[in-house]
């Protein structure tokens, strides 16, 4: 029983690490595994608890406090025939409660700012998830690509094989030379590389896919799907189209319009340091004084009760305000013109992305339609070949044109996806679970 077990976990580890992915659970997996992810939403959560700490700024402060104190020089006054009198206690002590309620206009202009800053953190969450769900894409994608091109490489290896095997035969029956032996014989040769480096590629894709979902490179995970699928988000029909949807949804354009308010914001607070304010306080406590702490009760304490109210008007505080409320402006001129440029890179992005998608489809329908023509141009160049109708060399020329036309076809599969993943990035609609906005 002892052995069993020994044989079995290793399989059973093995089993559970080599996992298959669909695309849509690579792309679940990798909003759960992936850091980037993480630091973002954990920095949508530190960025609401500080909104809900500037909201709260109208709320009084309140303290307790307990001390006790002991003067080492007491005044005394002399009083002729009397004698001398203490002015005060050795010790005294005090307990009790104070509360402030300050009203300035930063209070509800932080507050603003922060409900600002939680938004722009929001979108910038957004934008990380589909950064992510972006890569996850190229590098599924990728890997199903790897493993196209490995099969190509070794239908043309078996290809090869087979036309080295049939120039041996057709070699030792004296129907062809030496020399056309040896070109088979080299082309077969020089088929190794193309499948070493095949198998290579599919190595790193699937390394790349393990980490683009949070995983160490090391974890084995396999593909579930073809370059042939669908893409599973939906993409707009016509450019118009397209500017409308990203106007609803694109993160860059949502960052620069919150860039824009954030930096309104901070003017706003430097300028309110010039506002007066009103402070309220009140203290509520209790008081005593003895000459010894030890003997202290409560009947030494008397009640200490005090309301008052305050205007502070600032006039001069060096220039330390004067210099933040310009800074704040400069700030500002600067964050607008950056938010300007995002907007109109955001806009040329989609022009590329448009054009890129539009050429990826037809590059993909030339590649197909090659492809079809390659195949039945190497089954003719066989039969030509074993009917002693063409050389090796021209049998040769012909597969090497169906490799290379399998080659591009799964290259133009692969830019395609890559196209149509850029797009519904450029949109601001890459994720699983976001549908189009309705377009009116």
């Amino acid at each position: 029983m002892t052995k069993l077990t020994v044989l079995i976990m290793p399989v059973l580890l093995i089993t559970l690490q080599a996992s298959a992915f669909t695309l849509e659970e690579a792309i679940a997996t990798a909003m759960e595994q992936r850091g980037d992810v993480a630091a973002a939403r954990n920095e949508v959560e530190s960025t609401r608890w500080s909104r809900n700490a500037a909201h709260t700024w109208f709320l009084p402060q309140v303290d307790f406090s307990l001390s006790y104190q002991k003067s080492h020089d007491v005044q005394e006054m002399t009083i002729p025939g009397m004698g001398s009198i203490p002015m005060g206690s050795e010790w005294s002590s005090m307990y009790g409660i104070t509360a402030s309620l300050p009203i300035v206009l930063q209070g509800p202009v932080g507050a603003s700012m922060s409900s600002t800053a939680l938004n722009l953190s929001e979108i910038t969450l957004s934008g990380a998830e589909q950064d992510a769900v972006s890569n996850v894409i190229s590098s599924f994608y990728g890997v199903l690509m790897a493993e196209m091109m490995s099969d190509v490489t070794t239908e043309a290896m078996n290809i090869a094989r087979e036309g080295f095997v049939l120039a041996e035969q057709r070699f030792e029956a004296g129907t062809i030379s030496r020399f056309e032996l040896l070109q088979s014989q080299v082309a077969y040769e020089n088929r190794r590389p193309d499948s070493i480096a095949a198998v290579a590629g599919v190595e790193n894709s699937r390394a790349a896919f393990a980490v683009s979902m949070g995983f160490n490179q090391g974890h084995t995970a396999l593909i579930e799907g073809e370059l042939t699928d669908p893409f599973p988000v939906p993409l707009p029909d016509s450019f118009e189209e397209a500017q409308l949807i990203m106007g609803q949804n694109s993160t860059t354009l949502a960052s620069a319009e919150e860039i824009r308010n954030l930096a309104d914001a901070r003017v706003d607070l430097s300028a309110a340091s010039f506002a007066p304010q009103l402070i309220f306080s009140t203290s509520y406590g209790f008081q005593a004084g003895v000459d010894d702490i030890w003997k202290i009760d409560s009947d030494d304490y008397s009640r200490s009760w005090s309301t008052s109210a305050m205007v502070q008007i600032p006039i001069f505080h060096g220039i330390n305000d004067f210099s933040s409320y310009r800074s704040a402006r400069s700030d500002r001129l600067a964050s607008h013109a950056r938010a300007s440029d995002m907007e109109n890179y955001t806009s040329l992005q989609l022009t590329a992305a448009w054009n890129s998608l539009h050429q990826a489809r037809e590059t993909v329908g030339a590649a197909e339609s090659t492809v079809q023509q390659a195949i039945e141009g190497s089954e003719i160049a066989r039969v030509s070949y074993e009917a002693g109708i063409i050389t090796r060399l021209d049998m040769d020329g012909a597969f090497l044109a169906l490799t290379q036309a399998r080659t591009n076809y799964a290259s133009a599969l692969y830019s395609l996806k890559t196209a149509e993943t850029g797009l519904a990035r450029a949109l601001g609609i890459l994720s699983l679970d976001i549908e189009l906005k309705e377009i009116n």
